[in-house]
């Protein structure tokens, strides 16, 4: 059973994904973040409490405040310090393929998504081994 989190700035988006994830029984639990920076603190809280980071975390590249890759950054070196196998899902309504291009740099990004979210994305998030 997977741990998920979304990480978007729009609740329409989360409504929607939520519903994709209660309709797959891999996933167990997920939390919502409209605010990168609120998951970013929630996931250093988790690193120093020595917990269990999510398996699978699905984030929108642009939002106000902290966008996609500046969350991207900060949770590279998290998940370098904590050696955990956390995947990254981007999905976002960005249509330029530097961005695809851009997302291959960081090894915890293992798959690039159109909004809206489909079955056929989740098929591919629990067929890469979750």
């Amino acid at each position: 059973m997977l741990d998920a989190i979304i990480i978007d700035d729009d609740p329409l988006h989360h409504k929607i994904t939520e519903i994709y994830i209660r309709k797959r029984s891999a996933f167990k639990s997920f939390k919502s973040y409209t605010n990168p920076v609120n998951a970013l603190v929630d996931l250093m809280d988790d690193y120093y409490a020595s917990k269990e980071l999510p398996d699978v975390i699905l984030l929108d590249l642009n939002m106000p405040e902290l966008n996609g890759w500046s969350f991207l950054d900060v949770f590279n070196n998290i998940i370098a310090l904590k050696g955990c196998k956390t995947s990254v899902y981007i999905v976002t309504s960005s249509i330029d393929p530097n961005d695809k291009e851009r997302a291959k740099l960081y090894s915890c990004v293992k798959g690039f998504y159109p909004k809206p979210v489909s079955y056929g994305m989740f098929d591919d998030i629990l067929q890469e081994g979750h």
